[in-house]
């Protein structure tokens, strides 16, 4: 049955019928959970593993796998794979578990978690490297580090509720240098081309791909020949590498043109310039 928001117009209840969560094709969800008005979801250690035992004790029950987990202080970061059970059924239970627990032990009523949780679906293994990525690097903003709960020691050490198993192979087949991989992808500044996280999947042009077409499109045989090209013809291949999909800072970064002169390249009346 559809859900629905209730909002009021002139003192009438009026119903907005909710917009379908989008499926994932891959099973694969990057989740976001909020606390109403910002309120602190944990303010303890004891908050966050009572978190955990709940993520433990329906992962079993549902059948899903958790490649990433984040617990901020007003907000979680998951991404998870569904299982037996429907992504929206899964957190209902998680959900409705610890908010029972935090109510009781902070002697509170009401929400605890903001609306609905949000979740993206990720499609394609690029885009689910930059969400694992993302999810990590999330203790940084509060000047913490990777591994402050989140799943990053699970992936360098023991996995004890994360499933690391798929991330680390498509890094590299050896464990040793999976890890390594690992590190790197997520502590390295650099986030080697990845999608950008924080979007619906958006469209976007791999390191590779980016390479093929600044070859073909430049009429060089190495990308970093770009700097060379007389001022016209360089202009000319910035123009057509935008148009084709490839950011600014990914031009930048894999041609060696600073991204001031990528970004002042401008195409007069929104014309190309011809060769």
């Amino acid at each position: 049955m559809m859900q629905s928001v209730i909002f009021f117009i002139q003192g009438r209840e009026m119903r907005m019928p909710r917009q379908a969560r989008r499926k994932s094709e891959s099973g694969l969800h990057h989740v976001m959970v909020r606390g109403i008005n910002q309120t602190q979801l944990f303010y303890d250690d004891e908050d966050r593993r009572a978190f955990m035992e709940r993520l433990r004790r329906y992962k079993l029950e549902c059948g899903f796998m958790l490649h990433a987990w984040c617990l901020m202080g007003n907000h979680v970061h998951l991404l998870v794979e569904e299982g037996r059970i429907d992504l929206s059924s899964m957190m209902k239970k998680i959900l409705l578990s610890y908010s029972h627990y935090f109510n009781r032990k902070y002697d509170r009523r009401g929400y605890l978690f903001q609306d609905r949780y949000k979740s993206k679906p990720i499609e394609g293994d690029e885009y689910l490297l930059s969400v694992v990525r993302y999810i990590h690097r999330n203790p940084l903003e509060v000047g913490q580090t990777t591994a402050y709960w989140t799943s990053f020691d699970e992936y360098m050490k023991t996995p004890r509720l994360a499933d690391t198993e798929r991330v680390l192979d498509m890094l590299d087949a050896d464990p040793s240098k999976a890890k390594s991989a690992f590190r790197l992808l997520v502590e390295g500044e650099s986030d080697g081309g990845l999608p950008p996280c924080g979007t619906d999947n958006p469209a976007w042009v791999s390191d590779r791909e980016a390479m093929m077409l600044i070859r073909e499109l430049a009429g060089v045989s190495e990308c970093a020949e770009v700097c060379s090209l007389d001022k016209a013809r360089r202009e000319e291949a910035v123009l057509l590498l935008r148009a084709r999909g490839l950011s600014i800072r990914q031009i930048s970064r894999l041609t060696g043109l600073s991204k001031g002169i990528v970004e002042r390249v401008k195409a007069g009346k929104g014309q190309l310039p011809r060769g």
